[in-house]
């Protein structure tokens, strides 16, 4: 029971893995050289399962101290993060909405100052327009109107 316990939080991000496999599994993956709609979200969530389950098995060799409480704050900031980026994606484009979606972490990460705030949005919206917009040629903006 006590290795249940040490392994729960790979456990935990496995089973996330796992619904989101089950959740893409009527998608089409196409090909490797023509992806389908599935392939990006099946090649993650088996990411994740493998990393969970290596994060439990780390967890359960290894002699670690657990949190006595569980980071419900940082929860809800990634939750909370996610769920803005959903809603706001095609009202503000990629880089307005990333400064949002990373100014919500960044409440919850009492470190984080605005500058980095600021310099990993930018960053990450350039990364996003790079790797979706040029790379797959998907129709999204970088700013409103643009």
């Amino acid at each position: 029971m006590k290795a249940l316990f040490k392994a729960q939080d790979g456990l935990l991000v496995a089973l996330v893995g796992a619904i989101f496999l089950y959740a893409s599994r009527d998608l089409d993956m196409g090909v490797p050289r023509n992806m389908g709609p599935g392939m990006f979200p099946v090649v993650l969530s088996a990411l994740t399962i493998v990393f969970g389950l290596l994060i439990a098995v780390v967890n359960v060799v290894r002699d670690v101290t657990l949190p006595r409480q569980f980071p419900w704050l940082g929860l809800c900031g990634v939750v909370a993060s996610i769920a803005l980026y959903a809603l706001l994606i095609e009202r503000l484009g990629i880089a307005l909405t990333t400064l949002c979606a990373i100014s919500v972490l960044a409440l919850v990460i009492p470190r984080m100052k605005w500058l980095e705030t600021v310099l990993l949005s930018i960053g990450v919206s350039a990364f996003l327009w790079l790797t979706f917009v040029l790379g797959l040629g998907m129709p999204l903006r970088l700013f409103p109107g643009f």
